[in-house]
Formats: C-alpha cells, sequence, structure tokens
C-alpha cells in the first residue's frame, strides 16, 4: 500500500484519493502522476482494501480500470455514492465501445479516456477536491 499526504494541498487537502487498478500499467501511470499533485492518495490492493478506505476516511475520489466484473469485496458505485454523496468516481475507459455508457449507467461521474493523459487526470481530481 501506497500513500503520499501533501500538507500544502491547495484545497485543504480535502480528501483522499483510492487508486484501484488491475492494470499494473494504468496504475503506475495514476500514481506517479498523483505524487505530483498537492493530494493524498492510497493505492489499495484489492476491493476489499479499497471497500475500507472508501468506509472509514473522507474520500473524494475514486480512480479505478476495472467495471465489470466488479472488485470482489468493492461495493457498487451507487452504494459507494449513497454512503457518500461527495465521492466522486472515475473510471479508465475500458477497450470497448460501451463502457463509458456502462460506467455512467452504473454510477461513475467521470470517463478518464485512453490514452490517459496526465492533465485529464490532474483535471479530474481537482474537480474532485475543490470545495464544495
Amino acid at each position: 500500500m501506497a500513500v503520499l499526504d501533501k500538507a500544502a494541498a491547495p484545497h485543504g487537502n480535502a480528501g483522499s484519493i483510492v487508486i484501484l487498478c488491475a492494470e499494473e500499467a494504468t496504475r503506475a501511470a495514476l500514481a506517479y502522476w498523483t505524487t505530483q499533485l498537492p493530494v493524498h492518495f492510497v493505492i489499495a490492493d484489492d476491493g476489499y482494501h479499497a471497500n475500507r478506505i472508501l468506509r472509514t476516511e473522507a474520500c473524494r475520489l475514486l480512480l479505478t480500470d476495472r467495471l465489470l466484473p466488479p472488485w470482489p469485496g468493492l461495493d457498487s458505485f451507487r452504494q459507494l455514492r449513497e454512503r457518500n454523496p461527495g465521492l466522486r468516481i472515475a473510471v479508465v475507459e475500458g477497450p470497448r465501445r460501451e463502457d463509458a455508457g456502462l460506467a455512467r449507467v452504473t454510477g461513475a461521474t467521470d470517463i478518464l479516456a485512453r490514452p490517459l493523459r496526465r492533465q485529464a487526470v490532474a483535471d479530474t481530481i481537482d474537480a474532485a477536491t475543490r470545495p464544495s
């Protein structure tokens, strides 16, 4: 588990970001780009770990690359957002055209298109951590 907490967050470190990715390259890119930002983030080991973090911390964003099948141990996107209405869920676009629509229907708030771009990730994180 990797954790980074930069105290000088421009938005008062308004909550954690959870990164939960099956694809190692995607996970590494998201983690690397996030280290460049003044936010606290956790790389979850699996769905169970992510669910524990999402239940116990003031999380603002879940970044994931997996939609279906869902992560074992992770509540559905809708359940996560019912429990924490301020939570945003960003899904890295999958290989199928219908993945973006399916992600939205299941409760995702943001879609990150492939190829991933640093600025798109930074904009998504900024939107999630901006004070409401």
